[in-house]
């Protein structure tokens, strides 16, 4: 929990407000759900008062802001000081984070904005809504949250920041839960799996998983990078692995070259033309670099 809130107040930064505007959290009923998991009732009155109420009983404390140090000192009695720094401040709910802590938080929300007291909800809400985040299942029935650029464009695109329960993603490839389908030029319908690859928790590829069928009726499948053609890094698999180094039969006039488990080029098969395929792209000396 702690560390999700962290993430939470990182992700938030530029989306919280400040308590030096006395007005966001003053003469507003605030509800903390203390370490002994009861729910104490605040109340900050402009006079530095500090009204708590816990299982209906009332005491009295103080309050006072440093806004040099983006402070709240909060006096509950008896001895019971606590100085908390801002981590995130909105009108529905604040996150006040213990001084000289990195991940001690408390959560108060304002019962005028969250009836429910679900704090954690009502963040979630506001994280998707400032952060223009859509959620994208997984086959494993993960949701992965996708940060995206353009709120009007609802589709994932590579670049895009994306987390799982506002925690960073691992490096790795995530098979999509939707299977796409379009129609081709002839309108067939054909169905395809998507793999996002994720890189330092953003979307580095979209890859789309194409099926063909090679002269000798050997399934390839190919997850590529470009909808409409096969590029150079796309993974290959027959036979349900991935082909590391390979020449593949791949149509009538064309070899698939494989090397290290991704697409090199595609070749012709015809003599001539792949002489001078090789001349054009600098194949006789740089054999690994060109492609297509």
């Amino acid at each position: 929990m702690r560390e999700y809130l962290k993430s939470i107040v990182k992700q938030l930064k530029n989306h919280s407000a400040t308590l030096e505007r006395t007005s966001i959290f003053i003469d507003k009923p605030w509800a903390l759900i203390d370490d002994e998991l009861e729910m104490q009732k605040l109340i900050f009155k402009s006079n530095k008062e500090l009204i708590l109420s816990k299982n209906g009983q009332v005491q009295m404390g103080k309050w006072d802001y440093f806004p040099e140090a983006k402070s709240i000192l909060i006096d509950r009695g008896n001895n019971d000081r606590i100085l908390c720094n801002e981590a995130f401040i909105d009108r529905g709910v604040m996150i006040l984070r213990k001084d000289g802590t990195d991940n001690n938080f408390f959560i108060l929300a304002n019962e005028n904005v969250v009836p429910d007291l679900d704090a954690n909800r009502y963040l979630k809400e506001l994280r998707y809504q400032k952060l223009k985040i859509i959620e994208s299942k997984l086959f494993d029935g993960r949701i992965f949250e996708v940060q995206r650029e353009d709120a009007e464009w609802g589709n994932p695109e590579v670049g895009n920041p994306v987390t799982e329960n506002a925690e960073p993603i691992e490096d790795g490839k995530y098979k999509v839960a939707a299977i796409t389908q379009y129609f081709d030029k002839n309108g067939k319908e054909i169905f395809y799996n998507r793999y996002y690859e994720v890189k330092k928790g953003r979307i580095f590829k979209i890859l789309i998983e194409y099926e063909y069928t090679n002269p000798l009726g050997q399934d390839i499948f190919i997850q590529q990078q470009d909808f409409n053609r096969i590029t150079q890094g796309d993974c290959i698999f027959m036979f349900g692995l991935q082909v590391n180094d390979a020449i593949i039969d791949f149509s009538k006039s064309k070899n698939l070259i494989v090397k290290d488990g991704v697409v090199l080029r595609l070749e012709p098969k015809n003599k001539v033309s792949l002489w001078f395929y090789k001349l054009w792209y600098g194949l006789f000396e740089n054999p690994d670099e060109k492609l297509q």
